[in-house]
């Protein structure tokens, strides 16, 4: 999916993930990656139209939606590992 945005929409991802860090018992959902990309598309589109305070907070907020989509495809592995047998309860 990383191909779907432009370079500088993907700085604006980069900027997104470095800035924020979550609980690690932090839920996931099936929608974090596209959310934030889209995000990343309308923060380039409007770069122009947006106070600085604005910015950052969807910045902010892009972060965490990165963040969720790491957790996410993490889970996903684990998930799909345990379905074929490859791993078990702890």
């Amino acid at each position: 999916m990383s191909g779907l945005v432009t370079p500088e929409a993907g700085e604006m991802l980069m900027l997104m993930a470095d800035e924020v860090v979550l609980p690690s018992d932090w839920d996931v959902s099936g929608v974090w990656l596209n959310a934030a990309q889209n995000l990343a598309r309308f923060l380039v589109d409007h770069k122009d139209r947006l106070y600085i305070d604005g910015a950052a907070l969807l910045v902010v907020i892009g972060g965490m939606l990165i963040v969720m989509a790491k957790r996410e495809r993490e889970a996903s592995v684990t998930t799909d590992a345990f379905f074929n047998g490859e791993g078990g309860a702890k």
